[in-house]
């Protein structure tokens, strides 16, 4: 019922464009009006600034709890994927072989750890409900729905792990890079897909939150393979200079750039929605007084 009320309110946006008398081709042609739209858009919910709170959400709530299961568990998909994105050994930084230690201290901690760091790295989750409360204008979810938060960063967490295991496709011969890079796209359209329903309650059409997921992770995917070939230069340099500090700050700096994408993506797709041509119809569905 939600998703049938936002395509409704998404249509009446449009009809009120449309009678709107304007000149020019950002605002005289349906085309131009949607470019705007993505230009007000970006700068109405503030991209740069969502984006930052968001990698830093990541960077204090994400990682921590792809560490902690990656100790506990000895599944070393999170390391994997550190290692390919960012150009340097994990295990330079325990000194051990990829690994990271685990005194019997530290496995008495145990469940009731990871269970600690997970409740605690539902911020990301919070903090990207607002992101899509703000681009969608839907209610934010409160405590009462905190399952969905706890879904949301697993789900996230859990997808950057199998992204990492994708580059073993790259070891089939001929296909094996387009397979890595297909597998990479369908993990990440499926979690981006997947949050949006959790964190607005379904309040979104399934062809809007396809949409956004195919968008995000296309775009994940762009940064993830310029990552390949421009990181392991920066961060050998931000290690020289800075040693670990440079590591967190490049660490923190890419996400930034990946949150970009996130934010953005969920931004020019509602603007897409408001388009006036078969793009906007698509998306918004089957709407009664939709028509040219």
């Amino acid at each position: 019922m939600r998703s049938v009320k936002l395509s409704v309110a998404l249509a009446r946006e449009v009809s009120v464009a449309r009678t709107e008398a304007v000149t020019g081709w950002l605002r005289g042609t349906p085309y131009g009006r949607t470019l705007r739209r993505v230009i007000d858009g970006l700068v109405a919910i503030q991209i740069v600034d969502r984006s930052l709170a968001l990698a830093a959400q990541i960077f204090t709530s994400v990682l921590p709890v792809i560490i902690t299961a990656s100790v506990l568990s000895g599944w070393n998909a999170g390391a994997k994927t550190i290692n390919d994105q960012f150009g340097f050994d994990a295990g330079s930084l325990s000194g051990s072989n990829g690994s990271v230690p685990v005194d019997p201290s530290f496995a008495a901690f145990g469940v009731v750890g990871l269970l600690m760091v997970v409740l605690g790295g539902t911020s990301f989750a919070r903090a990207l409900a607002r992101v899509y409360g703000a681009v969608w204008k839907v209610p934010v979810i409160g405590p009462r729905d905190a399952w969905r938060w706890l879904a949301t960063l697993l789900a996230v967490a859990l997808s950057a792990g199998l992204v990492g295991q994708t580059r073993e496709l790259t070891q089939i011969r001929y296909a094996g890079q387009p397979l890595a890079l297909v597998g990479e796209v369908a993990i990440w359209a499926f979690v981006w897909t997947l949050a949006p329903f959790l964190l607005t309650k379904g309040a979104l059409t399934g062809r809007l939150l396809w949409v956004s997921g195919v968008l995000t992770a296309v775009g994940l995917t762009a940064v993830h393979v310029a990552g390949r070939v421009v990181l392991p230069r920066i961060t050998t340099n931000a290690q020289q200079h800075f040693g670990p500090l440079g590591l967190a700050f490049t660490s923190v700096s890419w996400l930034f750039v990946m949150s970009v994408v996130i934010v953005g993506a969920a931004s020019v797709v509602e603007a897409l929605a408001l388009d006036e041509t078969s793009v906007g119809r698509y998306l918004r569905g089957p709407v009664s007084g939709d028509h040219e």
